[in-house]
């Protein structure tokens, strides 16, 4: 319901449905402190709360208990958030080694993958990144956009292109990707 009422635009209404989700849980918790649905529905209420800190230590606390993918996944976004990016890559390429191609979150995996990787400036690993990210999620235009910024910084101007018009096919007004793709025209 959270995330439904942010893309509604209703933030605040957002937030206390976030906030009635971790009281929940806490009483689940105290219930059966085993119960791994209760952390994984608190981390993802902490992360969407911006409490990334907390999403590790309750979820270092979860996998104490039982692995989970779910919890692996949304720690390696927090980790991102906490701009360490050498957890960023380990979580997130744990939670893809198991889950294989059939998670949920996969296509989110990659992409949080590529900017971490972007950061550490292994740009063909981010590209690499995105390529996947894009395939498994292909309605995303800020992706287009970074992985066409990717394949630039790579000098492959000629994919670029054809990358930014893929962003651009998806939300016609973004800037970057006009930018992008007028200096890569311009470059062939």
């Amino acid at each position: 319901q959270g995330r439904d009422l942010e893309a509604a635009g209703k933030k605040a209404e957002a937030t206390a449905k976030y906030r009635d989700s971790i009281v929940i849980c806490d009483k689940e918790l105290a219930g059966d402190p085993t119960r791994m649905d209760s952390y994984t529905v608190k981390c993802w209420s902490l992360f969407r709360l911006e409490r990334y800190r907390e999403v590790i230590d309750l979820g270092n606390a979860g996998l104490k208990i039982k692995f989970d993918a779910r919890i692996v996944e949304v720690m390696g976004e927090a980790f991102y958030y906490l701009n360490d990016d050498a957890s960023t890559v380990r979580y997130l390429q744990r939670y893809l080694d198991n889950t294989g191609e059939y998670g949920d979150r996969v296509p989110t995996a990659f992409f949080y993958l590529a900017e971490s990787y972007v950061r550490q400036k292994k740009l063909d690993h981010a590209d690499i990144a995105y390529s996947m990210a894009v395939y498994r999620e292909p309605g995303i235009a800020r992706w287009w956009y970074r992985y066409a910024s990717v394949a630039e910084a790579l000098g492959d101007n000629a994919r670029a292109y054809t990358l930014y018009t893929k962003a651009l096919a998806l939300s016609p007004g973004l800037t970057e990707a006009v930018e992008g793709q007028t200096r890569v025209k311009a470059r062939l």
